[in-house]
Order: C-alpha cells, then structure tokens, then sequence
C-alpha cells in the first residue's frame, strides 16, 4: 500500500513466451507481507507481463469518513494528499472524482452494494510510476501491468501499490484477506 503494508492474497499473474512461440501463465498468490514469486523459469527473452488482481472485502477500510474526505476533495476544502487517495476516490473508475463516486461508496456501506458494479476493490499501480501531475493522477495512463522481458530476471524488481478503492483515511487492514473471503 501506500503506508508500505503488504496486500495479502493478491492474484498475481505472470505471462510470457516468445513471440513465435506459445504464450506461458504463471499464477501466484501475495502472502501476508504482500510478497509474490514465481519460481518456474521462461524462455530467455521472453516478453513478460505481470498483472496482480484482487477483488475480494470491498468494505475493508471504506467508511463514512472517507465519504466526508471525498466530499472535502470535490469541493476544494481539503484536497487529497496523493495521487493514491484520488485513485482510491474513483469508486466509479471513470478516471474522475466526482458526487458519482460517493453515491456508489454510500450504495456499498449501505449494503446496496456487495462489490462495486465498476471497479475491483483494489487496484494495483506499478510502483515505478511517476504522477506527471500528482493532484491528477488521471492525466497519465495508470499502469498496473508491469512489461519486461525475461533477461536476467529483471521482472524481480516488479513492484506495485495496492491501492484499496474507496479508502482515502488510510484505515484498510491489508493483511490476512484471506481469511476474510467467504467461501
């Protein structure tokens, strides 16, 4: 996260091959401390992506405060601090902030709502990525995938920023998730 606290039991997804050649899927799942490894090799020189997902708990750490900061945001009280909380704001993933955005958090504190109908209730930004206008994180593409190619393992230094959607207080207990999924 943001905070630097690990987002356990995040689907990571690692793919890759070599343009001619069928395409590899590798799956891991982040443990406690947010850290993932795949330990099965590709082709050198593959083309690799790797994609971490994860959709499960959206009311972890989304509560009537946040709706209140989103709302100090929009009006131009108190902006938010980072490009993450603005990030965090767009319930909606419209790639705005906007009233829109509290209406579908209050649907899901409310229990309208399990999951939100638009977004994951995490999104994962690529730790590299530099915020050209950081109270507008929008104006960039957001990159949660990662790209490189498999030569001497540089797809190590893949990070990311699990960013919990609609948590701009910060208060998203990020580890144990698993435990929290309903099966």
């Amino acid at each position: 996260t943001e905070t630097a606290q690990g987002v356990e039991g995040a689907e990571v997804i690692l793919e890759g091959g070599i343009s001619n050649n069928s395409l590899i899927t590798l799956v891991d799942h982040s443990s406690a401390n947010g850290v993932y490894g795949f330990f099965s090799a590709l082709p050198a020189f593959s083309d690799v992506t790797i994609t971490p997902i994860y959709n499960g708990d959206p009311l972890n750490g989304v509560n009537t405060w946040d709706l209140v900061l989103i709302s100090r945001h929009i009006l131009g009280l108190e902006p938010l601090n980072s490009p993450y909380k603005i990030i965090a704001a767009d319930a909606n993933k419209s790639g705005t902030v906007s009233t829109f955005d509290i209406v579908e958090l209050r649907k899901l504190i409310l229990g309208a709502y399990t999951d939100l109908p638009s977004n994951n209730s995490w999104r994962f930004v690529d730790a590299a990525q530099v915020f050209t206008v950081p109270e507008n994180p929008f104006a960039d593409t957001i990159r949660e995938v990662w790209y490189g190619t498999e030569l001497f393992a540089n797809y190590y230094d893949a990070n990311f920023v699990g960013v919990k959607i609609g948590d701009v207080d910060n208060s998203v207990v990020p580890g144990n998730l698993v435990a929290t999924d309903d099966r």
